[in-house]
């Protein structure tokens, strides 16, 4: 379960996201989301857990001296939903559609 603080950064990047603020590199083999700026760096990570049987996010947050903040969810927990919705915009943010 996140911490409420990044519960609502995570709320923040969707809503910025979706405003074009921030375009998102995706990596479809490692299914992960990376954004880097000139105060942070957010890596979303998706994995399936064979022990858990459920889907997982770890959300690795790096502040601007590089220390790095792991922060873990998945299926079980209600904050997984807006994980999941943050990792579906900032994959889609940098896609380049006909029309």
């Amino acid at each position: 379960m996140l911490p409420d603080r990044i519960r609502a950064f995570a709320a923040a990047l969707i809503t910025r996201t979706e405003g074009n603020e921030f375009v998102w590199v995706y990596d479809d083999v490692h299914a992960t989301v990376v954004l880097r700026n000139d105060t942070f760096g957010l890596t979303l990570r998706y994995s399936f857990s064979e022990i858990d049987t459920c889907g997982e996010f770890v959300i690795i947050y790096r502040d601007q001296e590089g220390r790095e903040y792991r922060f873990y969810t998945n299926q079980d927990h209600d904050d997984y939903k807006i994980v999941r919705r943050l990792y579906e915009v900032a994959q889609s943010s940098g896609m380049k559609l006909p029309f």
